[in-house]
């Protein structure tokens, strides 16, 4: 069962915007770094990168999966094509997080900008996903 706070549009909205809004500023500061020769720096902070989209979206992303989801297609089965898309926007984060890690524990620079583009298509399709959810599964709330 999930909580009040994930069936309230401005609350849902808001955990979206805080969590987006973290790891956006955790980019930049990757960004920051890196224009700053402080490759060590930037790979550190990439790495907090990772554990900030596993830790608030992904965790979050499951939350919503386990409950808010299932109850939604309980009270209406005709919305399980809404969560399917949105759970395959979850499937999809969850892979890029995956591949900006394994990107980093490569190690040379290459590899770090294709993990940094990662991050960016992150921002990108958490937005996207994020006003969609709201737009299908919360517009009454």
């Amino acid at each position: 069962m999930s909580g009040p706070a994930l069936k309230q549009k401005d609350s849902h909205r808001a955990i979206h915007d805080a969590a987006h809004g973290e790891a956006d500023e955790l980019t930049g500061t990757v960004v920051e770094f890196m224009a700053g020769g402080k490759m060590e720096a930037a790979k550190a902070a990439a790495r907090l990168l990772v554990e900030h989209w596993r830790t608030r979206t992904l965790r979050h992303a499951e939350e919503e999966e386990a409950g808010l989801y299932q109850e939604i297609v309980l009270q209406d089965p005709d919305r399980i094509r809404d969560i399917a898309g949105l759970t395959r926007d979850h499937a999809l984060m969850r892979t890029l997080v995956d591949e900006a890690e394994e990107k980093l524990n490569q190690g040379d620079e290459g590899s770090f900008a294709e993990a940094l583009e990662r991050f960016r298509m992150l921002l990108w399709l958490v937005v996207a996903h994020s006003r969609e959810e709201e737009r299908t599964l919360l517009a009454n709330s």
